[in-house]
């Protein structure tokens, strides 16, 4: 693994806080209901100061604001840690991803306000008026567009990522119309990997009765994990090597309790509710058990958290040094494999199609 003189890039989840409710993310269960596994926090101003210091952001080159469950919009902090970045380092690349339906239109100014000069705020529309909805479920067109225009107007730099369904395959030409009209700088059309086992996924009210089904779109690039390749996972697993990511951009991930991992797919394991059918539930299992087994040899979960130790102790330490190769080797961890796998199944094809609008 890269010593800390060779990071270049920081994943950041700030909140586990969304108030959007979209039926396939993990922070919900059962959709309607929030996952029970799940613990609310969210960073400071002092923490991010403090995690941040001058010799990290010195040699940083980007860092975004993403993660799991959560929305960094939510976090009543994130425009001081904006300016932070701005004021001390701002050669850095900024990025934001949100579901943009929340805010007011000063807070929107606000933002602008306070990104450096290499900045991307990256909007989820998932569709149009009568279809953004279906996915993702308590926020609105109207408002999350409206919200954009106003960053955009601001001077802000913005784009519009359309995650792709069978009801919005059929608008994504007038989607990327729109995006061009408003001023987004890119419009990327997305190929979700969430149908697991199944064709389609019920959208549950809070008593468990289907309001409806999404369903992949019918022109789906992405080799969908479909019940024969589940059937056959242990002989896919077998014959798949690694090829980590992280690794190879020199990123790390930290969540929203501070706790620094490669990435935000190992960093999930723990919270995961496992209400899947039969079909993946052992394998979720084994997935836990395997995360379990990861942070142990990490020395703990207390020895990953950025705000108590730093990213430089953390990161150089003996432990997280050597604790990876086996990993991805010996005991192959199904969360790399499944994600940084190196096999058609593990690795979806034109997952993200993106488009620079002139």
């Amino acid at each position: 693994m890269f010593k800390f003189n060779e990071l270049k890039t920081v994943h950041l989840e700030i909140s586990t806080r969304c108030q959007a409710a979209c039926p396939m993310c993990p922070r919900n269960y059962k959709s309607g209901l929030e996952n029970p596994n799940l613990k609310l926090a969210d960073w400071t101003y002092d923490e991010f100061v403090k995690i941040f210091d001058k010799e990290t952001l010195a040699q940083l080159k980007g860092v975004y604001f993403c993660g799991n469950f959560g929305d960094p919009i939510m976090n009543n902090d994130l425009i001081p840690m904006c300016q932070y970045l701005k004021d001390h380092a701002p050669h850095i690349d900024l990025r934001i991803h949100t579901n943009g339906g929340a805010r007011s239109s000063v807070w929107w100014d606000d933002l602008y306000a306070a990104m450096p000069k290499k900045h991307v705020v990256v909007f989820a529309l998932d569709g149009l008026e009568d279809t953004h909805h279906l996915y993702r479920v308590g926020t609105l067109y109207e408002r999350v567009v409206h919200n954009a225009k106003l960053f955009i107007d601001a001077g802000g730099i913005a784009e519009w990522v359309f995650i792709k369904f069978k009801h919005n395959q059929h608008q994504v030409s007038e989607a990327e119309s729109r995006s061009k009209q408003l001023g987004f700088q890119r419009f990327t059309i997305k190929n979700t990997i969430r149908f697991i086992g199944e064709s389609k996924f019920s959208v549950l009210d809070k008593e468990g009765n289907t309001l409806y089904y999404l369903e992949p779109p019918t022109f789906n690039q992405v080799t969908l994990i479909d019940a024969e390749t589940i059937k056959n996972f242990k002989q896919w697993y077998a014959e798949t090597s690694i090829d980590c990511y992280a690794l190879s951009k020199n990123e790390i991930y930290i969540d929203a309790h501070k706790n620094v991992f490669p990435c935000c797919f190992l960093a999930s394991a723990p919270y995961n509710h496992n209400n899947a059918q039969s079909i993946v539930a052992d394998i979720r299992k084994q997935i836990v058990d395997q995360y379990y087994e990861l942070v142990t040899d990490l020395g703990g979960i207390e020895n990953l958290n950025a705000a108590e130790r730093g990213i430089k102790n953390i990161i150089d330490n003996d432990k997280w040094q050597q604790v990876w190769k086996p990993y991805w080797t010996d005991k192959k961890l199904i969360t790399c494999a499944r994600i940084c796998g190196v096999n058609d199944l593990s690795k979806p094809n034109d997952q993200f199609v993106i488009r620079v609008n002139n």
